[in-house]
């Protein structure tokens, strides 16, 4: 892949990944925090709210891991979904450290 078609896959990724943000945020958060399922995942599992972040990254991790051993069997459809949302797992997670206080 050509450095040029690379980075329209790159735009169109994040272009996937803000419109889901915002409909997950209608979805999950409210209006008052973005990030408060993590804390109450958190809290209920007795972990910090970035582990429990991460515990629910997992299943599309493995999603992903397990699709990858054959990618051809799955439609592109699919895998944007599985990869938007681990995405979107990692831009909570950049946002959520620094709500905890992280600097």
């Amino acid at each position: 892949m050509k450095t040029e078609e690379f980075m329209i896959e790159v735009e169109d990724g994040h272009n996937r990944s803000k419109r889901l943000l915002i409909k997950k945020a209608a979805e999950y958060s409210g209006e008052e925090d973005r990030l408060e399922q993590f804390y109450r995942v958190g809290a209920a599992q007795w972990v910090n709210p970035a582990e429990a972040l991460i515990g629910m990254a997992t299943k599309h991790f493995t999603s992903i891991a397990d699709m990858s051993k054959d990618p051809t069997a799955h439609s592109i459809r699919k895998w944007n979904e599985e990869l938007t949302d681990l995405r979107n797992y990692t831009h909570l997670l950049d946002a959520l450290v620094r709500d905890m206080g992280v600097k």
